[in-house]
């Protein structure tokens, strides 16, 4: 068993629905798993919780993820559970079903997952900038899971730090280049490797070497904006982590229950001690269409 980190580096190719200019006419919807999502729309996810409320909003840009809240939030799978992971400064964690029937000082957020989402990476626009969600993942930088998620605190950071970050990210999306390449020559890898055959191992890896860095020389190289590097310099978040895992939406109201949540004690493994409960989450669309 392990703990979740905080998840491919390239960006998806995901078709949106444009539009209805008539404004009589319904709104385009996609049917996933029997349930309804707007599509092309931010959605809204009320948590209601024992230290106060607060509202995240998901963005239309990451659909599997912005889903994935709604329908875990439509059946219930956030009530009652608990708060854990929490780094003082740093980030708050919840998303373990588990968690709602832990006893006092049970290590919780532990507990691995089969059911995964797709990354939604995107750091050219959405970062771990100070009220951040994101998707935990135990595969960094491919699969998120569908269950944790965490909310950034984060501290201001030195803009000459970021620099580290973008060529971190960069000799990722270089590695997972390199790595799309070579799965056609597994075979042979894993037959040249069985009889020592280093001399063909190394001029195969020669080849894929400058086939990925003609690729790359072919894409955009990722670097902070303007405007990122401002809101990292004067508000603060968690750079280190851009471009390894999906931020799907931000703290739009309650931020202040986020703070205090993240400054509670805590016992072992950033349980915070008395327990934080989540009493329930629900979908503010739902409850605007129901009145």
């Amino acid at each position: 068993m392990k703990r979740y980190l905080i998840g491919i580096p390239l960006v998806l190719a995901l078709l949106f629905a444009t539009n209805c200019k008539n404004n009589n006419a319904a709104a385009p919807v996609e049917e996933v798993d029997a349930d309804t999502v707007i599509l092309d729309a931010d959605q809204y996810v009320r948590f209601e919780t024992t230290q106060g409320n607060f509202t995240i909003k998901l963005y239309r840009e990451t659909p599997l993820h912005r889903h994935n809240m709604v329908r875990q939030a439509r059946k219930g799978f956030y009530d009652n559970q608990l708060f854990f992971g929490i780094q003082k400064g740093y980030k708050i964690q919840a998303g373990d079903v588990k968690s709602k029937n832990a006893k006092p000082g049970q290590e919780i957020g532990v507990d691995e997952e089969n059911d995964t989402i797709m990354s939604e990476i995107n750091p050219w626009k959405f970062y771990h900038k100070r009220g951040a969600v994101g998707q935990a993942s135990y595969k960094q930088f491919k699969f998120s899971t569908s269950q944790q998620f965490y909310i950034i605190i984060g501290k201001r950071v030195k803009t000459n730090t970021l620099g580290t970050q973008e060529a971190t990210i960069n000799k990722k999306y270089r590695q997972a280049v390199k790595d799309s390449i070579t799965i056609p020559h597994s075979r042979d890898l894993n037959k040249w490797q069985k009889y020592g055959e280093k001399n063909k191992i190394s001029k195969l890896n020669d080849q894929l070497n400058a086939q990925a860095d003609a690729i790359m020389k072919t894409r955009k190289s990722f670097s902070y904006s303007p405007e990122q590097i401002k809101q990292y310099g004067e508000i603060g978040g968690a750079p280190n982590l851009d471009g390894l895992y999906t931020v799907f939406g931000e703290i739009s109201e309650g931020m202040d229950v986020v703070e205090k949540i993240n400054a509670m004690p805590t016992g072992k493994n950033g349980r915070p001690n008395p327990d934080v409960k989540i009493i329930r989450a629900y979908v503010l669309n739902d409850t605007l269409q129901a009145q």
